[in-house]
């Protein structure tokens, strides 16, 4: 539908837009060895259009980084991501969890580079990630694709600034025997402490609506 491919190529445009794009590894096993975080992954037929929109006009290289946040390191090295000529990967892990890549064969990798963050409870804060991909990778706008803890923690430590929210007409409900995440698990605000976001746009194709919210 027409409405869908609006969605998929605003999706693909704040990837365009981003230096980097990060996910949690639990994102990465959900998309399956052909799971992407590319522009075009996401809407092919615009693939040149993000390409000159990056290398023209943002000054940018092909690519955003591709980030995956893991603590333990049991990442499938043979997705598509750890293999896409010209993009390239940034893994940051703990010591246990480089080890752990090493042992699957991350060193032969060429586009493929773990860093470590200490941590000593397997988790490796957000403040930690961000002051990394600031100073080793030039990394000024992040864009947060990944699973619901990693995103949880993020927004508990306030460092979510925009949130793109898209509003499909359908209900899909939770039963306890197959639990479905929205999108922050593990973290719970009371209404004194929950984040609010100021609505900066608003915008519907078909019976979609597409939010953009400033914290």
């Amino acid at each position: 539908s027409n409405s869908n491919q609006e969605d998929r190529f605003i999706m693909g445009l704040l990837r365009a837009s981003a230096d980097a794009v990060v996910v949690g590894a639990g994102t990465l096993q959900a998309a399956g060895l052909l799971g992407s975080w590319l522009p075009e992954a996401i809407y092919p037929a615009a693939k040149d259009l993000y390409r000159k929109y990056r290398t023209e006009v943002l000054g940018k290289p092909e690519y955003p980084l591709s980030v995956i946040v893991t603590g333990t390191g049991g990442l499938d090295l043979a997705s598509v991501v750890f293999h896409t000529p010209r993009n390239r990967v940034l893994i940051l892990t703990t010591e246990q969890g480089k080890g752990r890549l090493s042992q699957s064969g991350s060193e032969a990798l060429s586009s493929v580079e773990v860093k470590v963050l200490a941590t000593e409870d397997m988790r490796i804060s957000p403040s930690a990630i961000l002051t990394l991909l600031r100073q080793e990778a030039g990394v000024e706008l992040l864009l947060h694709e990944a699973g619901p803890t990693l995103f949880g923690q993020f927004l508990a430590g306030g460092f979510i600034d925009e949130l793109f929210l898209t509003v499909a007409p359908q209900i899909a409900g939770r039963v306890a025997a197959h639990p479905r995440p929205g999108f922050v698990a593990d973290v719970q605000f009371s209404p004194a402490t929950a984040p609010w976001w100021a609505l900066l746009s608003a915008k519907s194709a078909a019976d979609y609506l597409f939010l953009r919210y400033q914290l």
